[in-house]
């Protein structure tokens, strides 16, 4: 678990017998309570093979993010396989158990739970309903920052401006999952960040950026930005950037002004080797035999 560098605070996570995770419980104080809503519980795991819960049911209401892998989830009469970026809710009273996939490796899972008056409707902003507890892809890498911070306020509680930096901090992450971008966007929205993301790409290509550089830029989830970047190019993001790094090489090789050493950086390769590996896998044959055959 420590070489993976998933969690930050990694050392706050035990051991249990089918997880490790961190949980963190809050009794809302008399101000809270006058509110519309406050804290119950919240926490994160890294689950283990053997990782289920329920069935059972709670007296409060609970979102859970899919932050990897993928679940199982059943609730009243349904079941639902949800996968990395997805959320489900427990509402009070509602029948529900959860449990690992077969096979799957690397689980993990933020939640908050929470109650008031404000509580069914902010989850109903997000799009959630009892009879469908669930919505999908709507985890974004900014919304576990938000949650950390929650937790970090969790751990500490305590001074005069606690309660209210709690109250502020929750209202924060239900407006992001209300705002977070979903499938039913409109295809002009969907359009600006992809247009956005591969500009980047046809921009900077050259200087080693990755995937996940230009997922960062579309400000999308990783799976999201896979699916769309897919379909609006006939090819994966990755094989994309391939694509521009060869097709440039290309030109380079015919050009002949650059040595080889020279062309693999030009295009965003480290050395040599990692070029030739590239280009040779691509193109069938190697740089230097392309620009025997092509070059001037």
């Amino acid at each position: 678990m420590s070489g993976s560098g998933t969690y930050r605070e990694e050392e706050l996570l035990s051991e249990y017998g089918h997880e490790f995770a961190e949980y963190l419980y809050h009794t809302p104080s008399e101000f809270e309570r006058q509110g519309g809503l406050w804290v119950i519980r919240s926490g994160r795991n890294l689950a283990k093979p053997n990782y289920e819960v329920g069935p059972k049911v709670i007296e409060c209401f609970s979102v859970h993010a899919v932050v990897s892998g993928s679940i199982l989830f059943d609730y009243g009469e349904g079941t639902v396989h949800l996968n990395q970026g997805d959320l489900f809710c427990l509402y009070p009273g509602l029948r529900y158990s959860y449990r690992i996939t077969a096979g799957e490796k690397q689980l993990r899972l933020y939640w908050l739970a929470c109650q008031g008056s404000h509580a069914e409707p902010l989850f109903a902003r997000i799009g959630f309903s009892r009879e469908e507890p669930y919505v999908r892809d709507r985890w974004l890498p900014s919304h576990e920052s938000e949650m950390d911070r929650i937790h970090e306020l969790l751990r500490t509680e305590g001074g005069s401006r606690y309660e209210v930096q709690l109250l502020s901090r929750m209202y924060r992450v239900f407006d992001a999952l209300g705002a977070a971008p979903t499938e039913a966007s409109s295809s002009s929205t969907i359009a600006d960040w992809l247009a956005r993301a591969i500009l980047y790409m046809d921009t900077h290509y050259t200087e080693g950026i990755d995937v996940a550089d230009a997922v960062k830029v579309a400000g999308v989830h990783r799976s999201r930005f896979y699916q769309a970047c897919s379909r609006q190019l006939g090819i994966s993001p990755m094989q994309y950037l391939i694509k521009l790094r060869m097709e440039k090489s290309c030109e380079l090789l015919v050009d002949g002004q650059l040595n080889m050493q020279a062309v693999a950086l030009s295009v965003g390769y480290p050395d040599i080797y990692a070029f030739s590996r590239a280009f040779s896998k691509y193109y069938g044959m190697a740089p230097s035999h392309y620009q025997a055959a092509f070059g001037d």
